[in-house]
């Protein structure tokens, strides 16, 4: 008993997770006559597409049954069976053609005959809001039509008019008109003809639309044509839900790829490409696949896209703005230490170049240029007192020297102690980083030494100038010493 309650409440477990693709079955939708092109794509996210030259056995497998300008005729049979599908609770979809489809049209009406609807034979023209030609209508979309939720304008081409009690419809502008193929006016302007509708047929539903062109990828990608198709095919399906969503995903991809695109267009002309490549051919991709999408209705991947985009563009953006904000700061920190050691008249050019690049990238807009000037200015400034460096050392050693040397002579300890004062204060002032003023120091501590030295050296000259007189002195008396001493012999 134990193991048949387990087997029955496993079973149950099994049936509640197979049960949504039990139900999705019923999400089929039979597509009877012409293909409409690339949109079919589109419709399969949510739906199973069936395709048929002649209707199966068993059509009670589908949700709804499109039948899209059949080419032959519908048999008597085939009518009934329709009509019992319909009744039952499925959908019939019609889509017919103009005038230039008038066998079709005609199939069609017989099917409609006793449902007191109908597809005119003729055609639908606007010489005030049209695309390219008066047969290319701009149709304002109703919001009080289902399908229509979300629609701006349709693109409505080559597509006849349709007549008969509508619970709900799309009706065209005040300013369209319609003629048959004789030119006979079937509607004129002012009397806004139907172009979509639908009728409820015991617990079913009938959908019509006069226009096959709307759905071909010519033109379906026009206007918001795309977003009227699959509402459509969701309203006969009865998933009004999955046309709320598309609509809100519509609203979000618009509103983001507005602020997106106008920032990102920008970020390219300021050089954006240049110093990110890869994130830039990237994000174009994912701009691209958002466009596909959009184009042909599916919003929700759309946004996705363009967000994911989005994302990596201002992920990439702050990176560069922080990059150059620390370059900047270090640069201006260069320029501190500048002032706070001070310039040297014969460096002022060098450091005046260097605050140059630094201001002109503060207000450069390109990213390419405005990190070509900062790293130009960080280089410069960098380098600034470098030059003074090196000749800081140089004099500081030569100092050293020149003090070693003064200390060697025997007097003049003022001077010596005054070189080797100087010379402290250089070796600190080198420490700090203030080369020009250690530069000054060390020069002053070789002034001291310099002048122990030449003194020293002074004294030396003068004493052996003493030595040389005394010697000189020294034969003339000893010369004439012998001089007087041979005298006095004679």
């Amino acid at each position: 008993m134990k193991k048949i309650l387990a087997s029955t409440f496993f079973g149950l477990i099994i049936f509640s997770l197979l049960l949504p693709i039990v139900l999705a079955e019923n999400e089929n939708i039979l597509f009877y006559g012409k293909d409409l092109g690339k949109i079919e794509n589109s419709i399969n996210i949510n739906y199973s597409i069936t395709k048929v030259k002649t209707l199966p056995l068993n059509i009670s497998q589908f949700k709804v049954i499109t039948i899209i300008s059949p080419e032959k005729g519908i048999p008597p049979e085939d009518i009934t069976r329709l009509l019992d599908f319909v009744n039952s609770g499925g959908t019939l979809f019609l889509i017919a053609e103009d005038f230039t489809e008038a066998s079709t049209t005609t199939q069609l009406n017989r099917l409609l005959s006793s449902i007191n609807l109908e597809f005119n034979v003729d055609r639908l023209y606007d010489d005030s809001s049209f695309y390219l030609a008066s047969n290319n209508i701009l149709i304002k979309a109703d919001d009080n039509f289902f399908p229509s939720k979300g629609v701006s304008k349709i693109l409505y081409v080559n597509g006849c008019t349709l007549k008969g009690s509508f619970e709900g419809y799309q009706n065209t502008n005040i300013t369209s008109f319609s003629k048959n193929y004789d030119g006979f006016e079937t509607y004129k302007k002012g009397e806004r003809p139907i172009v979509s509708g639908f009728k409820r047929y015991g617990k079913g539903l009938i959908l019509l639309v006069g226009d096959r062109s709307l759905f071909e990828d010519t033109y379906v990608v026009q206007q918001d044509n795309a977003l009227f198709v699959l509402n459509l095919f969701d309203f006969a399906a009865g998933n009004y839900d999955l046309i709320s969503q598309r609509v809100d995903f519509k609203q979000r991809y618009d509103k983001e790829s507005l602020l997106f695109f106008n920032s990102f267009l920008a970020s390219e002309k300021q050089g954006f490409s240049g110093l990110k490549p890869n994130e830039d051919k990237q994000i174009n991709s994912l701009i691209e696949q958002a466009k596909n999408n959009y184009s042909f209705g599916l919003y929700e991947e759309a946004y996705n896209s363009i967000s994911k985009a989005s994302l990596i563009f201002d992920t990439q953006i702050n990176l560069i703005n922080n990059e150059f904000n620390i370059k900047l700061q270090q640069a201006k920190n260069l320029e501190l230490q500048a002032i706070d050691k001070g310039v040297a008249v014969s460096d002022e050019a060098v450091f005046n170049e260097g605050i140059f690049y630094l201001r002109q990238a503060e207000k450069e807009t390109n990213f390419e240029k405005r990190i070509t000037l900062i790293d130009s200015a960080i280089q410069i400034l960098e380098n600034f007192g470098q030059g003074d460096k090196q000749r800081a050392n140089i004099e500081i050693d030569t100092a050293e020297t020149k003090l070693m040397e003064s200390k060697q002579t025997l007097f003049y300890e003022d001077d010596v102690l005054k070189s080797e004062e100087y010379l402290n204060q250089a070796k600190e002032l080198y420490n700090k980083g203030n080369y020009s003023e250690a530069i000054s120091k060390a020069t002053e501590s070789q002034k001291y030494a310099e002048r122990a030295i030449e003194k020293y050296n002074i004294f030396k000259i003068i004493l052996g100038l003493g030595l040389l007189l005394g010697a000189l002195l020294l034969m003339i008396i000893t010369k004439r010493i012998f001089s007087w001493k041979k005298q006095k012999e004679k």
